[in-house]
């Protein structure tokens, strides 16, 4: 009898197939995961199969969860008035296909079908949404603030002084441990998404912070604990990404500036690449897979080409510099 729901068995390979061939993130083979279950109690009601499901029951299906994503994030922006849950619609429902997508790539490798139905879904199409940013002068007041007189200031100010200067994931900054940091060189190994590493530059002021934390501040932190993660809470534990946010969140309110954390990476690409930067660095340091990722940062220099054409280009004071 051909199975309803989808096998322990099929399952278990399904998820070793993400994690070992495509080498996702754990973050991301959980959906994938969560969404193969969903579409085989979808087809399960509908008396289909993975085995004999068809295009249009992919497209449906599709519809379903779109309808499903819309409906919650429009009752969550009529909650909030946040509009940037309006604008993660797309992105979800396009991560959705991407999972039926690879769950029947899975299947016909496995032999388990034959032909691949998804190949002919199409994804939806969507503008990039522009990084946020801050200035040189925001970020030196939101650090600068920061009361290092206590050793949970002083951790907060090597933490963000850490992410801004190396253009660090949140996750990558409480990932991060002491053995990945290489003083004598002036950098250290970022271990980021898919387990894949890189080294990045540490920057001066990020490099005295770190080292005036981890003398002073942490080893009373550490409350006889045994660990190599860098950075803390007050129970001595590696501190969690929720917590990062939370005091990043606390520092930029008190400062009255509107920002969240992983804007300080956004900051980290822009200041380089208007800096004069080559794309090709700063997509090292920034862990980026395809540097078409990366490009987004360009268009924040456009200011600055504005003022560079209008001040040296025969005819740009003469159009006032208009590209």
């Amino acid at each position: 009898m051909i199975p309803a729901v989808i096998d322990k068995t099929v399952l278990k390979k399904y998820e070793q197939y993400l994690k070992a061939e495509l080498n996702l993130s754990l973050t991301t083979v959980k959906f994938y995961i969560d969404e193969a279950d969903l579409f085989t109690e979808y087809l399960e009601k509908n008396n289909k199969t993975y085995i004999s499901a068809e295009v249009s029951d992919i497209e449906n299906y599709i519809i379903k969860r779109k309808n499903r994503i819309m409906k919650l994030s429009d009752s969550e922006n009529c909650k909030t008035g946040n509009n940037i849950i309006s604008s993660l619609k797309a992105t979800t429902i396009n991560k959705v296909a991407s999972g039926i997508r690879s769950f029947f790539k899975f299947l016909l490798l496995e032999d388990v079908r034959s032909d691949n139905p998804s190949r002919f879904i199409k994804m939806s199409r969507r503008g990039k949404k522009l990084p946020d940013f801050l200035s040189v002068e925001d970020i030196d007041t939101l650090l600068d603030s920061i009361d290092v007189s206590t050793h949970s200031g002083l951790r907060d100010r090597a933490l963000f002084e850490l992410i801004y200067s190396c253009g660090l994931r949140i996750s990558e900054a409480c990932s991060l441990k002491c053995s990945n940091i290489f003083s004598n060189d002036g950098v250290i190994k970022v271990v980021g998404k898919g387990n894949k590493h890189r080294i990045v530059p540490e920057g001066d002021a990020a490099e005295y912070w770190l080292k005036k934390y981890i003398k002073e501040a942490r080893p009373l932190m550490i409350k006889n604990k045994r660990t190599d993660f860098i950075f803390l809470n007050i129970k001595g534990e590696p501190i969690s990404r929720k917590g990062v946010w939370k005091r990043f969140k606390e520092i930029a309110m008190a400062c009255g500036i509107e920002s969240r954390v992983h804007t300080l990476r956004h900051s980290f690409a822009t200041h380089l690449i208007t800096g004069g930067a080559d794309l090709r660095s700063v997509q090292e340091m920034l862990g980026h897979t395809d540097i078409s990722t990366t490009q987004i940062y360009t268009h924040l220099a456009r200011n600055d080409l504005k003022e560079c054409h209008k001040q040296y280009h025969p005819e740009g004071k003469k159009t006032g510099g208009k590209l």
